[in-house]
């Protein structure tokens, strides 16, 4: 199962065969041996495309929990659970590894030199049950209910420009009260949610601004709300500082906008190692 599991995850049995370092001929046989056990077609395939029947699909739904936790035993298996070495993988979103992981990363890797730490940089979402990673920090609202979620703290979203800024909307005679007024004011706006929300009492406005810039990474969003060019929704975690030193100032600060809450998720196992033990207790420590 875990070799058809492949097949589909690769798209192909050549992209597949050469992941695994075996040949085309060994995987089809194999799939082909396990269709016949099923007495099921599992794929429908051509000279240039492959797809799933409809038993396939049930199938690798399986075997890809299957094989997460095939690699889950192979990696306890391969370092003993007692030693603090060996490799651990987190995934998280671009903003949060950066302003809220990495300190307490660089001081697990200070003081535990033969730790590494592997933090892909991306906003993709990770099924832990599938993909190869020890856990993940993340913002939402809907945890997964098939995971151990351990709740970190609340995200604070806040708008903010720079004085410049503020001053040009100054000198137009431009006074920021309401959440309405960004329809028709340059913003800086975040691709996959673009749908700003304000609480005043139980009442929701929603606001979709527009603006001249627009981008997938909030870091980005920052500078650009730092050179003047908008007004920015951003995490309070990663303006505070600025906000703090004046370097941006906070617009519409009565009124509240979206919130987010932080968790930490990660698999239900029997037994862990210990690296990952050590990042997941500094991490919670963090916040307590």
């Amino acid at each position: 199962m875990r070799l058809f599991a492949e097949v589909v995850k690769q798209g192909s049995f050549s992209r597949a065969a050469d992941h695994l370092g075996v040949s085309k001929g060994y995987l089809s046989k194999h799939v082909k041996k396990l269709e016949v056990a099923l007495g099921k077609q599992l794929l429908v395939r051509n000279t240039r495309t492959m797809r799933l029947t409809s038993a396939g699909e049930i199938l690798y739904q399986q075997a890809k929990n299957l094989t997460g936790l095939w690699q889950q035993s192979k990696s306890l298996l391969e370092q003993s659970e007692q030693q603090l070495s060996g490799m651990v993988k987190c995934t998280a979103p671009v903003g949060v590894a950066k302003h809220i992981l990495w300190p307490i990363f660089s001081q697990i890797l200070r003081d535990h030199p033969e730790i590494s730490i592997i933090t892909p940089s991306g906003n993709d979402t990770h099924n832990l049950n599938v993909d190869d990673f020890d856990f993940a920090v993340r913002i939402t609202n809907t945890p997964p209910q098939d995971m151990i979620a351990r709740h970190l703290s609340h995200i604070e979203y806040v708008c903010c420009a720079a004085p410049q800024f503020i001053d040009q909307l100054s000198q137009q005679g431009i006074k920021l009260r309401t959440p309405a007024q960004l329809t028709h004011l340059d913003c800086l706006v975040l691709s996959h949610w673009n749908e700003w929300h304000f609480y005043n009492d139980k009442e929701v406005e929603k606001i979709k601004p527009k603006g001249k810039f627009v981008a997938s990474d909030n870091d980005l969003l920052k500078q650009a709300c730092i050179d003047g060019l908008g007004i920015a929704r951003l995490p309070e975690y990663m303006v505070g500082k600025e906000i703090a030193s004046q370097k941006l100032v906070r617009v519409l600060g009565d009124i509240k906008s979206d919130q987010r809450e932080l968790y930490l998720i990660y698999p239900q196992m029997s037994a862990r190692s210990s690296r990952v033990s050590l990042c997941l207790d500094k991490i919670i420590n963090h916040f307590d």
